[in-house]
């Protein structure tokens, strides 16, 4: 079953990457698609230095918020928890409205790409070190969780109170970055993605065995010879990479990492993260790729800020598993 599940999967998510280059302000059918994209003419171009980069930043996205909603679901064996929930992306978005309206309040008039990914990633990181600390005196796994949730608060007032002081078109900057965006991401910015995202998964690929044995309780880990709290530190720094990148480059993309998992489990029926991990990763890129595509519907060249296309999908399936009887990890 999880074979045939992954063949359906990749052929899917093989129509969204074709489909999603179709669309725009025009739309260029796949025939023509495929006609002219060795060719020298105006629709290669729009492919190649627009439409591309776009669907390839939905992937890396895609697979980087639902492997960590997948981590972080079975660290806390919580079906609502996803790679917001320790305020990881909290912090990262309290790094971006230091530089962007830190460079208001003191006079700078341009602010890099890299400063923001620098921002990024110094607040996802920061919060990271900081319930690491906590995680020193906490033995409790959900008290870590109450934890996170109240520094994401904390961090998300902070950005209001930089708001309130920051000339208008600053907070106009940052408002319209907290509403996640794919198509500012160049091919040299997401090469940075790309190779954070890949350590990160390689990080991911060690902690299988653990993650499997998690779902039978932490207490377990001892018997089969794995340190709990490396395995704690190492799912945490994880997701702290995966959320932060994405947050630097794309804002705050919400509620992908935390319904991919679910489809994933119900698709295969089965809580095996070897064979879960790439079935949600493809399933994560193509629900990125299909977001993205549905961004595109409204006429007249509007688009959509991708974060209304993926709450208008996740708060039903979010309310359905709260709503859901038995709605455990692994059952």
């Amino acid at each position: 079953m999880p074979n045939r599940s992954l063949y359906f999967i990749s052929l899917l998510f093989g129509l969204l990457f074709v489909f999603n280059l179709s669309m725009g302000e025009s739309f260029i059918s796949p025939q023509e698609l495929f006609q002219n994209l060795f060719s020298d003419s105006k629709i290669n171009l729009i492919i190649i230095n627009f439409r591309l980069p776009k669907a390839l930043t939905a992937i890396l996205v895609g697979v980087a918020l639902s492997v960590s909603g997948l981590l972080m679901q079975t660290l806390f064996r919580n079906p609502i928890a996803g790679p917001y929930v320790l305020g990881i992306s909290s912090g990262a978005s309290l790094g971006v409205s230091i530089v962007i309206m830190g460079a208001g309040l003191t006079g700078i008039a341009f602010i890099s790409n890299i400063s923001i990914l620098v921002g990024a990633l110094i607040g996802s990181i920061g919060m990271m070190l900081l319930l690491l600390s906590i995680l020193r005196f906490v033995k409790d796994i959900m008290t870590l969780l109450i934890v996170g949730v109240m520094f994401g608060t904390f961090t998300a007032s902070l950005s209001a109170i930089l708001q309130y002081f920051s000339p208008s078109f600053q907070v106009k900057s940052f408002v319209l970055w907290t509403l996640g965006n794919l198509s500012t991401v160049s091919y040299s910015q997401l090469w940075i993605m790309f190779i954070l995202i890949i350590l990160s998964l390689i990080l991911v690929l060690y902690s299988l065995k653990g993650l499997n044995i998690l779902l039978l309780g932490s207490d377990n880990l001892s018997n089969f010879g794995i340190n709990k709290r490396q395995l704690q530190i190492s799912i945490l720094i994880s997701t702290a990479i995966l959320t932060g990148v994405v947050t630097a480059f794309c804002g705050p993309i919400g509620f992908v990492g935390i319904i991919v998992p679910h489809f994933s489990r119900m698709l295969i029926k089965t809580s095996d993260h070897i064979k879960l991990l790439p079935i949600t990763a493809l399933l994560g890129a193509s629900l990125m790729l299909l977001s993205d595509i549905l961004t595109q519907i409204p006429p007249n060249g509007m688009v959509l800020p991708i974060n209304s296309v993926t709450a208008f999908v996740g708060i039903p399936f979010i309310l359905w598993v709260l709503l859901k009887p038995n709605n455990k990890i692994g059952i």
